[in-house]
């Protein structure tokens, strides 16, 4: 038997791992080049994909024509899985990315086949709707600068890092992070600029996958996020 990645995540109590039979074994590893859609919202549901390094973008277009940004996926995400007709948003990559990339219909078929198997993908989507319900609580904050702290931290948590000074690797744009924590580009710039001068950030150039940034005060900072001043 040989193992699908996609999986490791969805284990039973006794830690045995989802498999598949080398008949069934349809999955590929990837390497995407920065800016490669992986696939458009309103495109019929293909393939699921597993990232194993490089950050995502996931951006949709509403109704009325706003372009929004709905997360950053990286390492261990998982994207492309739906109940739907179609996908729900855009995919595509900011840097280059390692993907393993799995039929949708195969991965649906196994679920079928196996009750346990779907009740460990509930655990899955629960854990998706905390990240999500993350997003809503930052939208949530009234001030931009407490928006921007706290997205800050969570960037610093998620590559492993809670105390000062610490490293972190910013990937995206300004203008993605903007759209993302829906606030004017010249807002966010405004910002940065003044936790820099206060001694909060220090900008330390182009890194491996993007803007290298160092978070000088991690407690003023997560204060700031709790609604405090600069």
């Amino acid at each position: 038997m040989e193992q699908i990645p996609l999986f490791d995540d969805l284990q039973d109590s006794q830690g045995t791992l989802l498999a598949w039979s080398r008949e069934q074994k349809d999955h590929r590893q990837r390497n995407v080049a920065a800016g490669e859609v992986l696939f458009h919202q309103g495109g019929r549901p293909e393939h699921i994909y597993e990232v194993v390094t490089g950050t995502l973008k996931l951006s949709r277009v509403t109704e009325n024509g706003r372009h929004i940004i709905l997360g950053f996926p990286s390492s261990g995400a998982i994207i492309g899985l739906t109940g739907a007709q179609d996908y729900r948003f855009t995919a595509e990559t900011l840097t280059p990315a390692k993907l393993i990339s799995t039929r949708h219909m195969l991965f649906q078929k196994a679920l079928l086949q196996n009750i346990a198997n779907g009740k460990k993908l509930m655990q899955w989507i629960d854990r998706q709707e905390d990240i999500t319900l993350d997003h809503i609580s930052v939208l949530a904050m009234h001030q931009p600068v407490s928006r921007i702290a706290a997205f800050l931290l969570n960037i610093a948590r998620q590559q492993g890092a809670d105390q000062a000074p610490t490293e972190i690797q910013i990937a995206m744009t300004q203008r993605d992070i903007a759209c993302y924590l829906a606030i004017a580009p010249e807002t966010y710039s405004r910002i940065i600029k003044k936790l820099r001068e206060n001694g909060i950030l220090r900008s330390k150039g182009p890194g491996r996958i993007g803007n290298m940034v160092e978070i000088s005060d991690m407690a003023r900072l997560d204060q700031i996020a709790d609604g405090g001043k600069i």
